[in-house]
């Protein structure tokens, strides 16, 4: 059942990251601080340049990269062990677009992780975040944070900037 619930999640991740919204001509201001992510003592933050990142974190246990239908180039995903790090093309570099939890190996800056109860997720971020009946999303600064839960307890979380 976990298999199938985590093959779902990764569907939706998917058709999220490859809505094919925007004309690729956006030149937009310097990102805002957002929601940051630390993965083997590298800081990854949404809308942050993602060469040096990638770099950081050294070779991926996987990686795949498909035409960009958002903007002009490819969009590449990273599988790291414990989480997923996807990029998107602009002006001839990749920055990157989401980080996607697929354990209980990696944790938020703030402590959530999968496995994590209801009341965990409202302790550390509030109730204001609710969307829907089983979903939590918050804003900060170009980035969300999106929590899912299945029977109260964390199933799901992911990162994503905020990209216009």
């Amino acid at each position: 059942m976990k298999k199938i619930i985590s093959l779902i999640l990764a569907m939706l991740m998917l058709l999220t990251f490859a809505g094919c919204g925007g004309n690729g001509d956006d030149t937009s201001s310097p990102k805002e601080a957002g929601y940051t992510f630390t993965a083997n003592g590298v800081k990854i933050a949404m809308s942050d340049e993602a060469s040096a990142i990638i770099s950081a974190l050294g070779d991926p246990i996987s990686y795949t990269e498909e035409t960009s239908c958002a903007f002009e180039g490819l969009d590449k995903t990273y599988y790291y062990g414990g989480f997923y790090l996807t990029t998107y093309p602009e002006n001839d570099k990749d920055y990157v677009f989401s980080v996607w939890f697929q354990d209980d190996s990696v944790e938020t800056e703030e402590g959530l992780y999968i496995g994590s109860s209801k009341a965990d997720v409202e302790r550390i971020y509030g109730a204001e975040g609710v969307s829907g009946d089983n979903s939590y999303v918050y804003t900060k600064g170009s980035s969300k944070l999106t929590v899912i839960l299945t029977n109260d307890v964390v199933s799901s979380i992911q990162y994503e900037a905020v990209v216009e």
